[in-house]
C-alpha cells in the first residue's frame, strides 16, 4: 500500500511539473508573439524622395536604356535601368554627392557615374571631367513632377 501511495505521489508530482512547464512555455510564446506584432520586422525608415529623373540613355547593344533615378533626402539614390529589346533590368543603389553643379552617384560596389545639373528640370550624363557630350540631348534625363 505504501508503495502504491509513493508511486501515485511521484506520478502526481511529475504531472504537476510537466503542466507547470507547459504553462511557462505558453506564456513565453505569447510574450514573443506580442513583441513581434508590436515591433515591425524591419525598422529601417524609408527616406523621402526629393527628386526623380527619367529618360532614355544611349546603349550600344539595344535601342536605348530606359533610366529612372530617385534621389533621396538622406543623400542616397536608386537607379533603375531597363532595356526591353534585350530583356535586361538592373537596379543600383548608393550615395550621392554634389560638387558645384555635378552630381556624383557612387554605387555600393564603388562604381561612379556623373551628372551635370543643366537646369532645375534636367541632368546630363557626363564623364568624370564634367563636360557635356556632343549629343547632350541623348544623354539628358528630365525631372519628373512629384505628385502629392
Amino acid at each position: 500500500m505504501k508503495k502504491n501511495i509513493l508511486t501515485l505521489g511521484a506520478i502526481a508530482l511529475l504531472f504537476a511539473a510537466c503542466q507547470n512547464n507547459g504553462s511557462q512555455n505558453n506564456t513565453m510564446t505569447n510574450t514573443t508573439e506580442s513583441a513581434m506584432m508590436t515591433t515591425p520586422a524591419d525598422e529601417k525608415q524609408i527616406p523621402e524622395v526629393i527628386t526623380t529623373y527619367v529618360g532614355t540613355l544611349p546603349a550600344a547593344d539595344c535601342g536605348g536604356m530606359a533610366t529612372v533615378i530617385h534621389l533621396y533626402a538622406d543623400d542616397t539614390y536608386v537607379k533603375q535601368e531597363e532595356c526591353a529589346s534585350k530583356d535586361f533590368r538592373a537596379k543600383e543603389e548608393g550615395k550621392v554627392t554634389k560638387n558645384e553643379n555635378i552630381l556624383t552617384l557612387t554605387s555600393e560596389s564603388g562604381e561612379k557615374s556623373y551628372f551635370l545639373l543643366k537646369s532645375d528640370s534636367s541632368i546630363i550624363l557626363v564623364g568624370e571631367d564634367g563636360k557635356e557630350p556632343e549629343m547632350a540631348a541623348q544623354y539628358t534625363l528630365t525631372k519628373q513632377i512629384q505628385q502629392q
